[in-house]
């Protein structure tokens, strides 16, 4: 499912935390690595520069890369792009029929050109590529058992657009040996209902209406569950109520997730979970990887 790795590089250590991420998918997936680096043109002998940055991370990988799979040569090439660097991304994306692309959401500075609201959401609105943001170094210990990710979180709210995500989780978990929580994010009902009144609701209306609605999640989530059990895929969910994007971040943290898997849209494409709004949000927040598939309308 992934022959080909883009990997964008702006020269700075921060854009290279994405490497082991690289290492561990690639060594799985037998897939090829294409390395990108993009100059301005304006800047004297841009190729140069760049190429050599390149040549010099090639050697260090193809060092690193036998630790991971001693057995095996995987195909490392580089490029050096001239132009607008999320232009140039997307253009080499295509035109080297990339499988997924994976890119640090931050490199030079917090306010340097690869920064989230820059380069990487642009080309995370662009493209129709899977792109894994990766916002934070591999733990140590990760690093020293070489599985950066083992446990995948997919969170679902019940619309065949936001399930788009599920073949690609599905391949991670397979490709990688991970387990899935799936993970459904209810509105509950509240004690006090709205209108030109406030007017409160009794607890037992309010406690049998949230279960109720914890009940339709978790019977949405099994049924999904069951599909990809009978693939033999590991799986967990839970139901829990609140605000989606801020119940994902905290479920990620508390529950040792390395890698959130998300379409950029939801429900109707406009509603709750559209990009610009939950995805949006967990994008901007937490450290944890993720994993963004375009969804397309069915």
């Amino acid at each position: 499912m992934y022959e080909r790795i883009l990997v964008p590089l702006d020269g700075s250590s921060q854009g290279e935390i994405v490497l082991p991420y690289v290492y561990q998918i690639a060594t799985r997936a037998k897939a090829e690595i294409l390395l990108v680096s993009v100059a301005e043109p304006s800047v004297p002998q841009p190729d140069q520069l760049h190429q050599s940055y390149l040549s010099h991370l090639v050697e260090q990988m193809q060092r690193d890369l036998r630790e991971w799979e001693p057995k095996g040569e995987l195909g490392i090439q580089s490029k050096v792009l001239l132009g607008e660097p999320a232009d140039e991304i997307l253009r080499c994306a295509d035109q080297n029929k990339a499988s997924i692309i994976v890119m640090a959401s931050r490199g030079r500075s917090s306010r340097g050109p690869w920064m989230l609201g820059n380069v990487a959401a642009k080309v995370l609105r662009a493209t129709d590529k899977p792109l894994m943001l990766v916002r934070s170094p591999a733990k140590s210990d990760a690093l020293r058992q070489k599985r950066l990710i083992n446990k995948v979180l997919v969170p679902l709210d019940g619309s065949p657009i936001a399930e788009q995500v599920l073949p690609h989780a599905e391949a991670v978990a397979r490709m990688l040996g991970s387990e899935l929580f799936l993970f459904h994010v209810f509105e509950p009902m509240r004690k006090y209902a709205g209108g030109t009144v406030y007017r409160a609701l009794p607890d037992e209306v309010v406690g049998d209406e949230n279960a109720r609605r914890k009940q339709v999640g978790l019977s949405y989530l099994e049924e999904v569950s069951k599909k990809l059990k009978a693939r033999e895929i590991s799986v967990s969910m839970e139901v829990a109520p609140g605000s989606p994007a801020d119940q994902i971040l905290d479920y990620a943290e508390t529950h040792g997730i390395n890698l959130i898997t998300m379409s950029t849209h939801g429900r109707s494409g406009v509603g709750r979970w559209v990009f610009g709004s939950v995805t949006d949000k967990v994008l901007h927040a937490g450290d944890t990887a993720v994993f963004v598939v375009r969804a397309t309308q069915p």
